[in-house]
């Protein structure tokens, strides 16, 4: 008899970087019941593992039909906003109690490949920004790009004759987190997806990649899927800093590079002063995000984090991002020397004229 899950929820995550920064304590503000929102917290077992420099808000935004193939399904909708400029808009769509694995497979593929609830988001957090926007120093409207996710959240099975740890052998576990109903995955690709599982007990497991996760947890804490949405959220605002490095170092490129610099000209002053501050900013933020969440132990959640970042290629971001914060550092450099030079020239032309203010009646006198 194939295994069935007797209770559980599919968490669909769209993330959308929204402004610069946004300021938390403004946002519980501006939300009067308090039913409506709860700042992020961790069951006390875990919390020596980690540490959160600002926890975020969670917002309650109330029940909304969404169709699941051939149903709709009413599901939660609850968006989670991170000082550091991101909202993280999740549906929590429930399982239906009997729904067999092969079943679940195939939600997941419908899941990778409709649109409607990319639609759904970009809305939602349009209208949310809108809603918060005297808590956003600085709004972002020009970056369409977003992150997208999968936690398939299970409590409990029916007919699972196998323990966790096996449940591979049971189902096929790999073609729920890769969202493949029709293909018949190699052992290879299955391997390599199932590296990054983990238990904390012989009750629970999870199994992190890319784009998608399972996390089965009886008591129904939401500290993993937690975890993972701040590893989400913090990937999102590393991409967004790659891209603005990109558009930032090319808009200097093209104002500096074939251009003729005159003497008297400001403009390498004015690339100049803008390179460094851009510089300081960048870092100060990017810094900012990466300390925003730290692991100072190797406890459970701790692992899932570096699950997490080493699924996103956290250290592959990082890296471009750090080389492309040296490029624009030596172009500040760069331009700071030549405006050093200009104004150098400008001071030997200054002192030739004075001498020569001196000398001219010298020489008048001479031949006069």
């Amino acid at each position: 008899m194939e295994t069935k899950v007797k209770k559980g929820k599919i968490l669909v995550y769209r993330v959308f970087d929204i402004g610069s920064e946004i300021d938390l304590e403004k946002v519980e503000a501006l939300f009067d019941d308090k039913k409506l929102k709860e700042r992020f917290k961790l069951d006390r077992k875990h919390n020596m593992s980690l540490i959160i420099s600002k926890s975020p808000v969670s917002v309650q935004l109330g029940a909304i039909d969404v169709k699941i193939m051939d149903i709709v399904q009413s599901c939660e909708l609850v968006a989670k906003v991170w000082h550091f400029g991101t909202v993280s808009l999740c549906f929590q769509i429930p399982i239906f109690e009997g729904t067999s694995w092969t079943e679940l497979i195939k939600i997941a593929s419908w899941l990778e490949n409709d649109t409607a609830l990319d639609e759904i988001s970009k809305v939602k957090a349009k209208e949310f920004q809108e809603d918060i926007k005297y808590a956003i120093p600085l709004t972002n409207n020009d970056w369409s790009l977003y992150e997208d996710y999968v936690t398939y959240f299970i409590q409990q099975f029916e007919d699972l004759k196998v323990p966790l740890s096996n449940l591979n052998d049971e189902v096929d576990v790999a073609a729920l987190i890769l969202a493949e109903a029709n293909e018949n995955l190699s052992d290879t690709i299955k391997k390599k997806t199932l590296e990054n599982t983990h238990q904390y007990s012989r009750d629970d497991l999870v199994v992190v990649d890319w784009n998608s996760a399972l996390v089965v947890e009886p008591s129904g804490s939401m500290d993993v899927p937690l975890v993972i949405e701040f590893a989400l959220n913090q990937l999102l605002e590393m991409r967004y800093y790659d891209d603005l490095l990109d558009e930032r170092l090319n808009k200097l490129y093209n104002n500096v590079v074939g251009k003729k610099k005159g003497i008297f000209s400001k403009e390498y002053a004015r690339f100049a002063e803008e390179a460094g501050q851009m510089y300081l900013e960048i870092s100060e933020i990017v810094e900012n995000v990466e300390n925003s969440f730290k692991v100072v132990g190797d406890f459970y959640l701790a692992q899932i984090f570096r699950a997490s970042s080493k699924r996103f290629r956290f250290d592959d971001w990082t890296k471009s991002i750090n080389e492309k914060l040296g490029n624009l550092a030596e172009i500040s450099k760069l331009l700071h020397s030549e405006v050093s030079e200009s104004r150098n020239q400008i001071m030997e032309m200054i002192i030739m004229l004075l001498i020569a203010i001196e000398v001219l009646p010298l020489v008048w006198k001479v031949f006069s």
